[in-house]
């Protein structure tokens, strides 16, 4: 999974980075759907803004918070992210193929057999 953070009139201090990369962890469940996750945080005037683009198979997935603080912004963001993450990987296990019960004409055919 390739990552890439991006300030827009926002330096990315330490604590934010930090910040970012443990909310990160949360989503270690869903990496195998995730090809790329760019992030960008921008200022203007006294509100932040986040942005993410989340690449997965065959979809790009765009997530935007805002608020007026740094912390609550990202956390609102990833919790956006993890709930559409949730509705992608169950749109995916819903379209799965199940697999075809047995046919009742293998059936039949084993009974024949036992009873010559």
């Amino acid at each position: 999974m390739n990552v890439s953070i991006t300030g827009r009139k926002v330096k990315i201090t330490p604590q934010i980075r930090g910040h970012i990369e443990k909310k990160m962890k949360q989503l270690d469940h869903f990496t195998d759907h995730i090809y790329d996750f760019k992030l960008i945080l921008k200022r203007e005037r006294h509100i932040y803004y986040a942005e993410v683009n989340i690449t997965v198979k065959r979809k790009i997935i765009h997530i935007f918070a805002k608020t007026e603080d740094v912390f609550s912004v990202l956390d609102a963001l990833f919790d956006k992210v993890e709930e559409k993450l949730h509705r992608y990987r169950d749109r995916l296990t819903d379209r799965r193929a199940v697999p075809l019960k047995e046919s009742p004409i293998v059936l039949g055919q084993e009974n024949l057999e036992e009873s010559a």
